[in-house]
């Protein structure tokens, strides 16, 4: 495997090439509760006639820099120690198939349990040595497990059940470790997502977000884990087949990785960023969809909407609670009534973030992303299409993107014209079509030679949208004053009022601003 010369990316990108078949690693995590993690290991999979597994014990210690460089570049190094023989490990994420249930892989034995990279051969010597720019790798983080492994073998594939108990530590720190892991040995990855759907059919058990790396190396900085926005889009020339599973993946990778930030993390922002990942997903399956019409796209388009619209009750909320923070709050000091409004408001968002807990344990979801992750695993739209059309998949993604980008350039000039006498039904719909090019900018944008040309259209078409979205939020926040049930309660009612008219003042259209950023939007020529 040759390693390439690497820039100075930006955490978390590509750093190193995808990994031959015999060089990655494709799994499903599941957290479970006690009971099923006794339950699950007679699941009717398994071969209960042999004899029960023996248990080994699996002790690792993971290096890093002091900065944190590898786990910032999402790849992590340990030695794990079994029955006193010693592995390196060296594993990686990248534009994998199997997105974030994918991984690069490459370990080797060492006579020791002292580090020494240069085992693992030149190339990613030499590439762990960039990604730390030369810094020292010191322990930083450990952990001390007991696994039992079972074999399903099936006729297309072997996959290793592995269930974990144990410990995470980090100096004083330490967390709790009770999973299971499903890992291709062998065979067609259709089989891994297929067990991974019979898994969660027979038990309550829900995806696992975060490695144990990642757990080890939030433990040892003492950090929650952060929201995450949404990843750059495509780059270089890929044809349409490897761009459509390519952006499915970047969509639900932002979704799934924000899951650990809702739970233990800025809630608000994960929430945010999970409605921003469904929808990007739903956009472009619409390019797809109009393209490439097959059900495959349409069912899952369905389901990203619905999956948004399950935590549009907390994202209003937040931003309610935001505007009377940051606006009429502050504005009217002694107006009494806003502490009575704040209790209802409190109320209604733990109510919507109950919501969101209860969309995130449902099966369903789960299933949602095991199925549409396999989909994109397995190139899934191929068996869907009719043989004349699988020659669409060979188009470079950068025409498929000219195409599209001018479709939806010119939809937004219609939709807009005359846009300060617009009514504000017309300003939602404009800022639904702004949505979805934005979406189409970024995701396909990295696909141009002309790059300052596609970060400015981009940046136009924020701020645009940001003009808009600024009447939609007073609306909406007026929909949830009226809302909030006063009763006899003559502050708090007053306080409404307030709220109303604070709305009202600035849903009034800055149409100044708003038209010169509207004339930036129009004099882009759509890039090259």
């Amino acid at each position: 495997m040759t390693v390439p010369e690497m820039t100075n990316a930006a955490p978390g990108s590509l750093t190193l090439p995808p990994p031959s078949a015999a060089g990655r690693e494709v799994e499903l995590k599941f957290t479970l509760t006690a009971p099923v993690f006794v339950a699950a290991q007679q699941w009717e999979k398994f071969d209960l006639t042999q004899k029960r597994p023996r248990a080994k014990r699996l002790v690792a210690v993971y290096y890093d820099t002091a900065e944190g460089d590898l786990g910032r570049h999402k790849a992590s190094l340990r030695v794990r120690t079994v029955n006193r023989r010693h592995v390196i490990t060296f594993k990686w994420s990248g534009s994998f198939a199997g997105g974030l249930f994918e991984r690069g892989e490459v370990e080797t034995p060492c006579p020791t349990e002292s580090l020494d990279i240069d085992l693992l051969g030149p190339e990613i010597a030499q590439a762990i040595t960039r990604l730390t720019a030369g810094r020292p790798l010191a322990a930083v983080y450990s952990s001390d497990i007991k696994r039992t492994t079972r074999l399903i073998v099936e006729d297309t594939g072997t996959v290793e059940v592995a269930f974990d108990t144990g410990v995470i530590s980090a100096g004083e720190a330490s967390c709790p470790v009770r999973e299971m892991e499903m890992e291709l040995k062998s065979g067609d990855v259709a089989v891994l997502y297929r067990l991974g759907l019979d898994f969660v059919a027979a038990f309550p058990a829900r995806l696992g977000c975060l490695t144990k790396a990642e757990r080890g190396a939030l433990l040892g900085a003492g950090k929650v884990p952060e929201a995450v926005r949404a990843v750059a889009g495509l780059e270089g020339d890929p044809l349409l087949d490897a761009a459509i599973g390519g952006l499915i993946n970047a969509c639900l990778a932002q979704f799934i990785g924000n899951w650990p930030a809702f739970e233990s993390g800025d809630a608000v922002k994960a929430v945010h960023q999970m409605r921003v990942s469904m929808r990007r997903l739903r956009s472009v399956l619409g390019l797809f969809q109009r393209a490439l019409p097959n059900a495959g796209f349409a069912v899952f388009r369905i389901q990203a909407r619905d999956i948004a619209n399950a935590m549009g009750e907390a994202r209003n909320w937040d931003v309610f609670s935001e505007l009377l923070q940051t606006g009429p709050v502050p504005a009217f000091p002694d107006e009494a009534g806003f502490e009575t409004l704040a209790a209802r408001v409190a109320e209604f968002r733990t109510a919507g973030h109950a919501a969101v807990r209860a969309l995130l344990d449902a099966p369903e979801t789960t299933r949602f992303v095991l199925t549409l992750q396999g989909y994109a695993a397995t190139n899934g739209w191929r068996n869907a299409l009719p043989g004349e059309a699988l020659m669409e998949l060979t188009v470079p993604a950068r025409e498929f993107a000219r195409g599209n980008l001018a479709r939806l350039h010119r939809k937004l000039l219609r939709d807009g014209k005359h846009i300060e006498h617009l009514a504000a039904e017309e300003r939602h719909e404009l800022r639904k079509d702004l949505k979805k090019l934005r979406y189409t900018v970024d995701l396909f944008g990295g696909l141009f030679e002309a790059r300052k040309q596609v970060g400015a259209y981009g940046k136009a078409l924020s701020k645009m949208q940001d003009q808009l979205g600024i009447f939609n939020d007073f609306a909406v926040a007026r929909e949830l004053a009226a809302r909030l049930d006063t009763g006899d309660n003559v502050a708090a009612s007053r306080a409404v009022g307030i709220i109303m008219g604070w709305c009202a003042r600035g849903a009034v259209a800055d149409d100044e601003a708003m038209l010169k950023v509207w004339k930036k939007v129009k004099r882009v020529k759509v890039f090259e």
